[in-house]
Parts: C-alpha cells; structure tokens; sequence
C-alpha cells in the first residue's frame, strides 16, 4: 500500500520566547474528523473521504518516530517525535504541535504562514481500515478511513479537508493535481474489495498488507 495525503484547513502561530531555542510553534490540526473532503476522482466513478474517531488511536500509541515536513518533502524536515513534534487525537481529530528550531526551511515555512501564503495541515498516512458506502443515486461514494498508520504530517497549500469553505478554483486544482495519483489504483481496489465483500471487515487483507509495507521501509 502507497502513502496517501490529506489535508485540512486551519494553521496558527505561537510565537516564541527568546530563551526557548525556537523561532515559533505551529498549532493546527492535520486532519478533522467526520468532515467531508473535496472530491477524488475516481476511475470509474468520485469519491468523498472521511476520518472517524479513533482512527489515528492505534498508530500513535505504536508509532513512536513521526516526522513533519514541509509540503511531504523529505528533504524539507520541520520537526520530529518526541521533541519538536507533540501529536494527540482530541473530539474534534488529529492535533498537532510543531516546534520550529531556526533552520532555513522552518524560517522559510514561518514566513509563509505568517504571510497567509500557507495554512493547511496534512497528513501522511496507510490505510489500515475503511469502510465504503456505495451510493447508488449520487454521482461519489463515501470512503471512511477507521484505522490509519501515520508516518508524517505537513504544513501544506491545499487542503483535501478544509474547515471553511473552499474556492470553486482551490477544489478544481486540487482535483488536478491528485487525479493521476499513484495511490488511486489501489484506493479503487480497496472498494471494489470491500463492495464485493459487502462490508466485510478488510483488516486482514490489510494485515497482509502492512507486513508488505514494513519489508519496503526497512529498505
């Protein structure tokens, strides 16, 4: 299973004491649960994804090592587990603290924010547990992620979940950009899967899966 990447609206600045070693803490939540996503294309037909409660429990109790990253880039690293990076999952989803010590990607990404040029947050994820709600007479699905490994979180430009309302332009470019994503073939496995299981639980095809993923990250 590929990584995938979501996103929701909403990023703040803390500012910074001198004596604490940090330019600024960015304060946000990188994912929201139970709101609906802009649209995915599919091949065959869109989809609308959600985050239930819970679905990050799991994974930050067993992953201990989450990075955060400016816009998924590896290159680019903000912030890490357990001392510059605080992670937790709250009633409304997936809080996120990012200490930013002075380093000129954190003073580039704090720009940014500060100028209102970013302000999303993301996440990077596998999923672990979906379900899938066909409907017949709309023209998207419903795609609800119940159980995720997270590996990283992202300060991001567009945001799949946004808290406040999108612009038609920002839904259409974001639609764009993830319309040939490598993980669609795979997303659309996953509900051919469990459509055709009629909503049978998939989390021993994804155990299966995981230990696949855990031999390609130990690479």
């Amino acid at each position: 299973m590929k990584l995938e990447y979501r996103a929701s609206k909403g990023l703040t600045i803390r500012e910074a004491a001198p004596d604490k070693g940090i330019i600024g803490t960015l304060i946000g939540y990188a994912a929201v649960f139970n709101s609906n996503s802009v649209r995915f294309g599919g091949y065959e037909k869109d989809w609308i994804e959600r985050i239930a409660p819970g679905a990050f429990k799991r994974s930050l109790t067993e992953q201990s090592d989450v990075v955060a990253l400016w816009s998924h880039d590896a290159s680019k690293p903000t912030a890490r587990t357990p001392n510059t990076l605080r992670l937790s999952e709250d009633e409304r989803g997936l809080a996120v603290e990012i200490d930013l010590i002075d380093t000129a990607t954190n003073r580039d990404l704090l720009a940014n924010i500060r100028a209102g040029i970013v302000d999303a947050m993301s996440f990077g994820f596998v999923p672990v547990k979906a379900k899938w709600e066909e409907r017949k007479d709309e023209d998207a699905d419903i795609r609800t992620l119940l159980d995720v490994d997270l590996h990283e979180v992202s300060a991001v430009v567009w945001p799949a979940y946004p808290d406040t309302t999108l612009a038609a332009r920002s839904q259409r470019q974001f639609r764009e950009l993830r319309a040939s994503a490598p993980d669609l073939t795979e997303v659309m496995q996953e509900r051919e899967n469990f459509l055709r299981t009629q909503g049978k639980d998939l989390e021993a095809i994804h155990t299966q899966n995981r230990a696949h993923r855990a031999r390609l990250f130990c690479r």
